[in-house]
């Protein structure tokens, strides 16, 4: 955690040579925000006066770790950028610094959301308000797969997949060869499967689309959040994390209402979706013994991410269900890694 009062001084420099028009600039009630894994979040709000005018901005600040740390910041400042140009709600971003001069560290200046989360407006409530939650949650996400993706090819950093399903096989065979091989049955059976896969169009994917990445305004406006490991790649891809967090945190009820939802919205049936729901598992397990070996810094995770690791304990032996439901592979050597948490 970076020290409060330092840091408020450090972001008063920034926006005073940001924004050299305006005086009086000073930083208040700077907060973080304990969310994500890869980022810290600080809430803040920038008092101001220009031509004799006072001025009170809620903002964010989204600040970046690893080795790779100002390459993701460009890459989300950019494409958000590009976002709203388009029409597509996201929150407004209004600079980014890369270099890490500024505070220590790469991070994204933007707007503060003054609301809920999407799953926080429908958590609790009747089958027809959970129903209506997810009509909108999934009608977002169809609207981002239908975009044209051609014009993000261009956004710095953004991975494009020319097949998205065999470039993650490729990472999941590489892991299983050199650090991890109880993977080696899950990597086979992909592999034996691939062939039946047919390609489709590719799209922008967002790749950890949930409803608590989905902010409501105060006026019920939506703006999807965190667009860190965002890429140019296989709609489906998506959608099979989208199922397995679903239905991993919130229930096998998810399952069933989040695919049909998105076959109605999208006009699709989603072939073998069985294997994506498998690659998200995968990319799961992965995750989370690679994090256990020590290698939170190198890919861009914050320090405290084993210890949330190991309070989502049930959520990771869940994935583990789904994966041996899917395939009929159980994984010891995964299990035993839970059991001794």
């Amino acid at each position: 955690m970076m020290n409060r009062q330092r840091l408020a001084e450090q972001l008063v420099a920034y926006l005073e040579s940001l924004y050299p028009e305006r005086s009086s600039i000073s930083v208040n009630s700077l907060d973080e925000i304990n969310m994500g894994w890869e980022t810290e979040l600080y809430t803040l709000e920038v008092d101001s006066t220009k031509d004799g005018d006072q001025f009170r901005e809620h903002r964010v600040i989204r600040v970046f770790q690893g080795d790779c740390a100002g390459r993701k910041s460009v890459k989300e400042y950019s494409l958000m950028r590009k976002l709203g140009d388009i029409g597509y709600p996201v929150p407004r971003v209004y600079s980014h610094e890369a270099s890490g001069e500024t505070i220590g560290k790469p991070f994204i200046l933007m707007e503060r959301i003054l609301g809920t989360t999407l799953d926080a407006a429908y958590r609790n409530e009747t089958p027809e308000e959970l129903q209506r939650g997810l009509n909108r949650l999934i009608r977002l996400f169809v609207r981002l797969h239908q975009l044209d993706a051609t014009p993000f090819k261009d956004i710095p950093e953004l991975p494009c997949h020319g097949d998205h399903v065999q470039d993650n096989l490729d990472w999941y065979g590489r892991t299983a060869q050199e650090h991890l091989s109880w993977l080696g049955s899950v990597v086979d059976w992909l592999t034996e499967r691939k062939p039946f896969i047919e390609a489709v169009s590719p799209s922008l994917v967002h790749m950890d689309y949930h409803g608590m990445n989905v902010m409501l305004r105060e006026d019920g406006s939506e703006a999807v959040i965190d667009w860190s490991a965002s890429s140019i790649g296989d709609p489906r891809m998506d959608l099979g994390w989208t199922m397995l967090l679903y239905t991993t945190f919130g229930g096998e009820m998810f399952r069933d209402p989040i695919l049909a939802e998105y076959t109605e919205q999208s006009g699709k049936e989603v072939a073998y979706i069985e294997y994506f729901e498998v690659m998200a598992a995968a990319r799961r397990i992965v995750d989370f013994a690679t994090t256990m070996k020590g290698e939170v810094d190198s890919i861009g995770l914050k320090p405290e991410v084993v210890e949330m690791m190991k309070a989502s304990k049930e959520h990771y032996q869940r994935v583990h269900d789904v994966l041996t439901a899917r395939t009929g592979i159980r994984l010891d050597e995964f299990a035993e890694a839970l059991d001794s948490m």
